[in-house]
Formats: C-alpha cells, sequence, structure tokens
C-alpha cells in the first residue's frame, strides 16, 4: 500500500497552493503517495440578478464551482502526470470539513497550503490544531517564499530571527532601531 497525502486547499489560499504545487508533487514523489487535492468552500449563496431574481440557485451554484475548482485543479495535476491524484470539492466550513476529510481519508501526511497575509496564516493555525488532534497524521505547511522585509534600519537577519509574531509586537525594537540610524536626531 502506498502513503496517502491530504493537500488541504481553503479560500485564499488558492495562488498559494499553485505555487506550492511543485513542492506538492516533489513530496509526493519522495514519500511515494497518492494525492488528494481536497479544495474546500463554504456554500455559496443563491446567485441573483439586479432585480434580486434567483439566477442559480444554491445547488446549481455548488455544481459551478465544484467543475470549475476540477478543472483547474486537474489541469495543475495533468502537468505532474507521473504521481497519482485525484480531485475533491467539499462544500461547508473548513474547520468543520477538513476534520471529516482527515478521518475519512486517513492520510499520512497532511500537507496545508498558506497564503502571505496574516489572516490566512491564523486560518492555517487554527486548522493545523483542529487536525492535531488526530495523532496518526504528519502535517506540514507549505507558504510561498517571503519577500525581504528588513528595513535599511534593523541588522541582517534579525527580522528572520523574530518571525511575523515579534515584528508586530516590535516594541522592544523600536529603541534599538533608532540607535542605528546614522546622523538621525530625534
Amino acid at each position: 500500500m502506498s502513503a496517502r497525502l491530504l493537500a488541504v486547499i481553503t479560500p485564499g489560499d488558492e495562488a498559494a497552493a499553485l505555487a506550492g504545487f511543485a513542492g506538492l508533487v516533489t513530496l509526493a514523489r519522495a514519500a511515494e503517495a497518492e494525492v488528494r487535492l481536497a479544495y474546500f468552500r463554504d456554500l455559496p449563496a443563491p446567485r441573483v440578478d439586479r432585480h434580486d431574481r434567483t439566477v442559480a440557485d444554491t445547488d446549481t451554484e455548488m455544481a459551478r464551482i465544484a467543475s470549475v475548482a476540477t478543472r483547474a485543479l486537474g489541469s495543475a495535476a495533468r502537468v505532474f502526470a507521473d504521481v497519482k491524484m485525484e480531485t475533491a470539492v467539499r462544500f461547508g466550513k473548513p474547520r468543520r470539513e477538513v476534520p471529516i476529510e482527515a478521518e475519512v481519508y486517513a492520510p499520512q501526511i497532511v500537507v496545508l497550503f498558506s497564503a502571505a497575509g496574516l489572516l490566512s496564516r491564523f486560518r492555517t493555525w487554527a486548522l493545523r490544531r483542529r487536525l492535531a488532534r488526530r495523532p496518526s497524521s504528519r502535517m506540514l505547511v507549505l507558504e510561498p517564499p517571503r519577500r525581504n522585509s528588513s528595513s535599511a534600519t534593523a541588522p541582517p537577519g534579525r527580522s528572520e530571527r523574530r518571525g511575523v509574531w515579534g515584528a508586530i509586537s516590535g516594541a522592544p525594537h523600536v529603541a534599538k532601531r533608532r540607535e542605528l540610524l546614522p546622523g538621525r536626531r530625534d
């Protein structure tokens, strides 16, 4: 039996998932795993026109979104034909549906994608906490590479060591940054 890998794609992280697709395939090749690309989305509202007439009900919208997502994931998966991949689209709250999918599919590795924004990282963190209750699978978060956000005032490598939470809280570091600026007088 080959290993199973579950790749979780949530709303807002689609671009990060496509950017990290090569890393996902490299991981699948190394583990000789079959991959399930699972796209999770909230239930869509019925589509209405400007006169509030229903153009497409929830079921029709779900079918449209599922076909678009399956087509997009399938075209990305066809590039890497040597790895066995299947796609799944699930509707509902991702925080509830992802653990259910992980329980049903029973993967050895769960891969989460996270975009660069703080909200996306928080959602990924919350999903990781829910999935951590399932000890039989490992988790991996694929993030896009960070741009060098260190300013000229910070010593090289300092912002990478602090991470995003240290950069946000930053109060103790403000005084040190001012000392490093030559010729600046407060």
